[in-house]
């Protein structure tokens, strides 16, 4: 399966907690073979499978994306769980399925995560600063949360207008990449 595209705020289907991956096939593979086409497409460093419409408990990311582009890292984590976190700190936070909207948002400052990779084989990933804001950004796709439940109530409003026309594209089903 090649996803069509990242699925806009308003889609329904962004809001559903997603399931474990109970089998790493080749169709697992294929989905994720092009989400990462998708993501060196796009302007974000990780694409959760909510985004692309697929219920399941993964994510992908290329931390190099932004700093050496020519130079690809893509990363698989499937079934993560956040099994330490340190400290707090607030930074701009942005989303695919809300493109042209930054907002502050409070995030551990250093986390570690546990799942899986590609291959079935374990997989522990520390760190902190962005790493660490891209995994909680990623794990919240996982549970149904989205960027609008982490903005402030100013936030919001200011932003309201751009919001709600992102909004009625995903209740139409459209994608915004």
């Amino acid at each position: 399966m090649k996803p069509a595209g990242i699925l806009s705020y308003g889609d329904p289907r962004l809001l559903v907690k997603s399931t474990d991956v109970t089998r790493i096939d080749q169709e697992l593979s294929d989905l994720v073979r092009g989400m990462f086409q998708l993501l060196y497409m796009v302007p974000g460093i990780g694409i959760a499978a909510p985004q692309v419409g697929c219920n399941q408990r993964f994510f992908v990311f290329d931390m190099n994306r932004r700093a050496d582009p020519g130079h690809r890292t893509p990363v698989t984590v499937i079934n993560p769980v956040i099994s330490a976190r340190e400290g707090t700190v607030t930074a701009e936070e942005g989303c695919l399925s809300f493109p042209g909207i930054f907002v502050p948002v409070e995030r551990a400052f250093r986390i570690e995560i546990k799942g899986v990779d590609l291959e079935g084989k374990d997989l522990v990933l520390e760190g902190e600063g962005l790493f660490a804001r891209l995994i909680q950004h990623e794990m919240d796709h996982l549970e149904g949360v989205l960027l609008s439940e982490r903005m402030t109530r100013w936030d919001k409003l200011r932003l309201l207008r751009e919001i709600r026309a992102i909004e009625k594209k995903g209740r139409k089903g459209k994608y915004v990449f």
